[in-house]
């Protein structure tokens, strides 16, 4: 059975994008979910100059899928980041970037947040932008997949709150296996996916050990707390081939570990994966 399987681009940190590509297939994957977005959060700093974003010039990409294709690389998907949904201007940026991502690398999932309403008024506009949203992803050929992160997307619950109100079929889920110990105080992620796999367009496959707001996400296998031979039962039930994508955001604290460890730790959660049947 064969299921779509990569690595998000941040597993490399401030090395890039450019060196996403250069290096992934020596850990055993061939796709990469792309970063559109710079990051800082837990002390992994990755700036805007070593992703891709909707402002690069059109030579700037041409080049960037030159260099895909010398080292057999795919895109499986992109990940646009969250604009501000409770505005018209946060709305219009993740517009772009949807439109961005579908122009040049043709994914069929685009990730994103679903926001952080403060109030009911707050939330039925986030509802009414992602159905907008929505739109411009099926005219695009795309899905947008929401990421779980605090708010509309923390648990299984709030997950199906947000799909019944949105109500889009353009508009889906990303489960990110590791992001559900975080955000929700006792919480299996396993359990969580049991309630929404049928929603399910993208998997981070993202380890922890467990703990409650504790920044510890190593790679697959390493945190110890994330079950993905279950993860991958559970999904193959509904017929869920992927994208899957391994995500590895580092441990609180630690000294930046460099390319090289990191590289190792995306080697080490694909050989993790292989053993829980991915490749099977």
């Amino acid at each position: 059975m064969e299921r779509l399987i990569g690595c998000y681009t941040n597993c490399y940190g401030p090395a890039g994008v450019w060196t996403a590509a250069e290096l992934v297939r020596e850990a055993g994957l061939d796709r990469l979910e792309l970063a559109l977005k710079s990051h800082d959060m837990g002390g992994l700093v990755i700036p805007e100059s070593v992703v891709i974003t909707e402002n690069a010039r059109d030579d700037q990409v041409l080049a960037y899928l030159d260099h895909l294709a010398r080292h057999g690389v795919a895109i499986s998907g992109c990940n646009v980041g969250g604009g501000d949904l409770r505005t018209p201007d946060g709305t219009a940026l993740v517009e772009r970037k949807i439109r961005f991502a579908t122009r040049w690398f043709r994914v069929p999932v685009c990730v994103t947040g679903a926001g952080q309403p403060s109030s009911a008024p707050e939330r039925e506009t986030i509802v009414r932008n992602l159905r907008k949203l929505g739109d411009t992803a099926s005219e695009c050929s795309t899905v947008l997949a929401l990421e779980t992160h605090k708010g509309p997307t923390q648990n299984a619950a709030a997950m199906l709150a947000i799909m019944n109100d949105v109500d889009h079929p353009a508009v889906r889920l990303n489960f990110d296996t590791g992001n559900i110990a975080y955000y929700n105080l006792g919480a299996d992620p396993c359990d969580e996916l049991e309630k929404v796999k049928s929603l399910v367009v993208n998997v981070h496959l993202k380890d922890n050990r467990g703990g409650f707001e504790d920044w510890y996400f190593p790679e697959p296998g390493a945190g110890g707390s994330v079950d993905f031979a279950r993860v991958r039962r559970i999904l193959d039930e509904v017929g869920f081939r992927g994208p899957y994508t391994i995500e590895i955001e580092g441990i609180g604290g630690e000294p930046d570990p460099g390319l090289e460890r990191r590289h190792a730790r995306v080697a080490r959660g694909t050989a993790h994966l292989r053993q829980c049947g991915y490749w099977a």
